[in-house]
């Protein structure tokens, strides 16, 4: 007798072990349920609500009738407003026809890889990367080739080593900029360099650009600026960061009207339509021309300020300033403690949680992240009580 049940080879690629990513992260949570007095600095997740006019609009959207089926792709209206808000970006117009809604960017990620490519293809993710993308590159059943982004660099991708990661299977290269959990941004020449080379060995450029709105050294360049790759290049987009609209699931794909096209066929396979009153709220939010997130962007960086004032100086420990995003790292490997034993025992004796960042990837190793989606004063307080434990190490 042949053995049962049976699993397709996609789901079997899928891990069901849990995420060691969220270890510390899942401990802390239950111990703050429990009633302990702890500050979770582990997740990204904002601590504004969103906009008025977004809430009002849910309520208004729904009494209007908005709970029927909708566009695979996406409402027009939601479409329109993301095509005005990427046209900014890209310097260039913004077709409809270039762009499919997501629920979430990493739904878009995950529809725009198994758009692009499959098993036996391979692909190129720089390391450190957000930890839950593992799973959505497994899903996929590419191979997946590292270069790692090291801390001596600013954790700034190596170009020579890019190009030596490329084999003949390479069909596409996946990057995060502004970059999580770094906080890294790139350059227009880093961005140009990247991009030429996945023109010279044929290859699609994905990049997630959901940090865009939150950068303090420098400029954004996202990579549908860049003149002459706009055949190849796809970004990724969320509301979740920089609308403080997490739990809305509201994302995007902008990239060549074909591969949209490919894309939406994918789309109504699984979706049919994501929810018509999240997609006007999202139309709502992308026509406030950029007011929340301006202020989010100041609420972080004010933060950053006070993490720095705090940390900095420290002998065990120090914070590496992030040209973006809503993190801090912390490299930690003068303590000679590994980073997971440096969150457990913190969580233990000063009953805060960060995030050890070895889960995202090799180069992480010797570090934590900590976010600034908590209010100043808590902030203060959890940066005193990591300083207090790292300097008795």
């Amino acid at each position: 007798m042949s053995e049962f049940p049976h699993y397709s080879a996609l789901s079997l690629r899928l891990s069901d072990e849990p995420d060691p990513a969220w270890k510390v992260h899942s401990i802390a949570v239950n111990r703050k349920a429990a009633g302990e007095d702890v500050i979770v600095l582990s997740i990204g997740e904002p601590d504004s609500p969103p906009p008025p006019a977004v809430l009002a609009e849910i309520e208004a959207s729904i009494a209007r009738g908005r709970t029927r089926y909708s566009n695979a792709r996406g409402e027009d209206n939601v479409i329109e407003a993301i095509c005005r808000y990427t046209s900014k970006q890209a310097g260039r117009t913004i077709e409809p026809d270039m762009v499919n809604f997501f629920p979430g960017a990493q739904t878009a990620l995950f529809g725009m890889l198994m758009t692009i490519v499959g098993p036996g293809d391979g692909l190129i993710v720089p390391e450190p990367f957000y930890a839950p993308y593992t799973q959505v590159l497994g899903a996929t059943g590419v191979e997946v080739g590292h270069i790692a982004l090291k801390p001596e660099h600013g954790f700034h991708p190596s170009i020579d080593e890019l190009r030596a990661a490329i084999t003949p299977r390479t069909r596409a290269m996946v990057i995060t900029n502004p970059h999580n959990p770094t906080g890294a941004v790139l350059t227009r020449d880093e961005l140009t360099a990247i991009a030429e080379l996945c023109r010279e060995h044929d290859m699609w450029l994905v990049a997630d650009e959901v940090y865009n709105e939150f950068i303090y050294t420098g400029e954004f360049t996202s990579i549908l600026a860049l003149e002459g790759y706009e055949d190849r290049t796809i970004a990724l987009g969320t509301l979740s960061k920089s609308y403080a609209m997490t739990g809305f699931r509201h994302g995007w794909a902008v990239g060549p009207a074909a591969v949209g096209a490919r894309a939406a066929v994918l789309l109504e396979a699984m979706l049919f339509g994501c929810v018509q009153f999240i997609q006007d709220a999202g139309a709502v939010a992308l026509s406030d021309d950029g007011a929340f997130p301006r202020a989010e962007r100041a609420k972080y960086l004010r933060r950053l300020d006070l993490i720095m004032a705090e940390l900095q100086g420290a002998a065990t420990i120090s914070p590496r300033r992030p040209e973006a995003g809503m993190f801090v790292m912390i490299d930690i490997r003068p303590t000679g403690l590994d980073a997971e034993t440096f969150a457990m025992r913190l969580l233990d004796e000063e009953k805060v949680a960060v995030l050890p960042t070895h889960t995202f990837g090799p180069s992480g190793a010797g570090h934590v992240r900590i976010s600034l989606g908590m209010d100043d004063d808590t902030l203060v307080e959890a940066a005193r009580r990591i300083r207090r434990f790292a300097d008795v190490l």
